[in-house]
């Protein structure tokens, strides 16, 4: 079984391209992408995804009020921060905000694969 990853960021190139990153990475799928912060909280209700990955510089959409909603829900959807560069503040909001990760965009394919699966597979074994 495949794991599915929603991606939420302003930036339609870098949503694509991170998109056909992930999906040539076997057991990853990505089924859907938005840059616009209600249509991915009614999109991320509706395909619950195991990951959501936010980019939360955006100029159109506050990125820790979205991490905050999906969090909010009470799914098992692991929620992680893929920004452009560390922001020590932007970090403890997010932390405080309870995501499961705050990772760099210039990650690797393999790295980001890797932290994906660790997250799914941690909450796997949680009782």
């Amino acid at each position: 079984m495949s794991i599915r990853i929603f991606l939420v960021d302003e930036h339609r190139s870098v949503m694509e391209i991170l998109a056909r990153r992930l999906a040539s990475m076997p057991g990853l799928d990505v089924v859907g992408s938005t840059s616009d912060s209600e249509e991915a909280i009614r999109d991320i209700a509706g395909l619950r995804p195991d990951v959501v990955l936010i980019d939360t510089k955006m100029k159109q959409a506050n990125g820790i009020d979205i991490c905050r909603r999906v969090l909010a829900t009470g799914e098992q959807t692991k929620v992680a921060v893929l920004t452009s560069y560390l922001d020590p503040d932007e970090r403890c909001q997010a932390l405080q905000a309870g995501v499961n990760g705050y990772l760099l965009k210039d990650v690797d394919t393999a790295n980001l694969a890797n932290w994906i699966r660790l997250a799914i597979n941690r909450s796997q074994e949680d009782p």
